[in-house]
C-alpha cells in the first residue's frame, strides 16, 4: 500500500543541533558497538529544513556532505511506499562531525514531522535506527537519558539556563570511529554519574557540572587545537567544559543569559565563532498543520 505525503503550505523546520551533557561508556558490547549511558539535549540552534508543495519529491543534498541521512532516510521511506510529493531543501548551520548531532537532526527531524503528520512512529523509529543510534532521539528531541546504543530512551525534565559553544578545527577521517578506537579500559565507567544527573534534573531542573563526565576528553585532549579552546574557554570564565558526543565540539553552561553572552564575547576576542544556545523541545504544530497524509 502506497502512502502519499503532500505539503498544504511551505514551512520551515528547525533541525536542532544536540549536545550531551554527560557521556559515560561502559565498555564494548559483542556486537562490536559500545554500551552507553547519555543525557541527550537539543538547542535553540541549529539547521534548517524548508518543505515546499511539488508534484514529485525534489530534494538535493548539500554538496559539503558526503553521506546525507536525509537522502538514506527518503530512500528507505520510499521503499516503505511512503510517497513524498515535496520540494525539501536543507541549509546547513549545524558544524559537520563536530559532535553536535547535524546529520542524525537532519534525518530525525523530518521524520519526526512525518509521525506527527500521522505516519506510523513504528515505521519511522525502525528507519531511525537503521541510519544511527543518535537518530531515533530526535523524532521528539527535548532532553533524554539514553542507554544502551544510546537507541534506548526516557524522557527527562529539560535544564533551566544558557550554553556556550565553541567548535575547535579538527580534522579526522572517520571521526567518530577513530576516537571510539582510541579509547581505552581506563575510559569507561559504569554510568553513575550520568545517572545520578538524570534524577538531578528530574528533582531540580538545572545541571550539576560536578556530576558531568565524558569518556572522549581525555583521547581529545592529544590534539592542540581541543587543548587551546579549552584552554580559551577557562580564560574567558568558563568554570568547566566538556566535549559534546564525541566532539570537538566543547560546551559550558551558565544559569544566566547574561553570563553565558559574556563569556561568548572574551571567546570572540580571541578568536573563536562561539555558539549561544538555551534548551530547546521541538514543537510540531506547523508540521501537523502543513503536511498532509493520505
Amino acid at each position: 500500500m502506497t502512502i502519499r505525503v503532500g505539503v498544504r503550505k511551505p514551512f520551515r523546520l528547525l533541525a536542532p543541533a544536540k549536545l550531551n551533557l554527560g557521556l559515560e561508556i561502559l565498555g564494548k558490547r559483542p556486537d562490536s558497538y559500545h554500551e552507553i549511558v547519555t543525557i541527550l539535549q537539543t538547542i535553540d540552534f541549529g539547521d534548517e529544513i524548508v518543505l515546499e508543495p511539488a508534484t514529485a519529491l525534489d530534494y538535493r543534498p548539500p554538496t559539503e556532505i558526503e553521506d546525507d541521512l536525509i537522502a538514506r532516510a527518503l530512500r528507505q521511506l520510499a521503499g516503505h511506499g511512503i510517497e513524498i510529493r515535496a520540494r525539501i531543501r536543507l541549509s546547513k548551520r549545524i558544524p559537520i562531525a563536530a559532535g553536535l548531532g547535524g546529520g542524525s537532526s537532519d534525518a530525525g527531524t523530518l521524520l519526526g514531522a512525518l509521525v506527527h503528520a500521522g505516519l506510523p512512529y513504528s515505521l519511522a523509529r525502525r528507519i531511525a535506527s537503521d541510519l544511527g543510534s543518535d537518530v531515533p532521539f530526535f523524532l521528539e528531541g527535548g532532553t533524554a537519558l539514553a542507554t544502551d546504543r544510546g537507541t534506548e530512551l526516557e524522557p527527562l525534565s529539560s535544564p533551566t539556563g544558557w550554553f556556550v559553544i565553541v567548535v575547535p578545527p579538527l580534522s579526522l577521517r572517520n571521526k567518530t570511529r577513530t576516537l571510539y578506537s582510541s579509547l581505552t579500559p581506563a575510559d569507561y565507567s559504569d554510568g553513575t554519574a550520568t545517572r545520578r544527573q538524570a534524577e538531578h534534573l528530574r528533582q531540580y531542573h538545572v545541571l550539576d557540572p560536578h556530576l558531568i563526565r565524558n569518556a572522549f576528553l581525555r583521547p581529545l585532549l592529544a590534539f592542540p587545537q581541543v587543548r587551546l579552546a579549552l584552554d580559551d574557554m577557562r580564560a574567558a570564565g568558563a568554570q568547566w567544559a566538556w566535549p559534546s558526543g564525541s566532539g570537538p565540539a566543547l560546551f559550558t553552561w551558565s544559569p544566566q543569559q547574561s553570563q553565558a553572552e559574556e563569556i561568548a564575547v572574551l571567546l570572540r576576542a580571541r578568536g573563536w565563532e562561539p555558539i549561544v544556545a538555551a534548551p530547546y523541545r521541538p514543537t510540531w504544530h506547523e508540521a501537523l498543520a502543513s503536511l498532509a497524509l493520505g
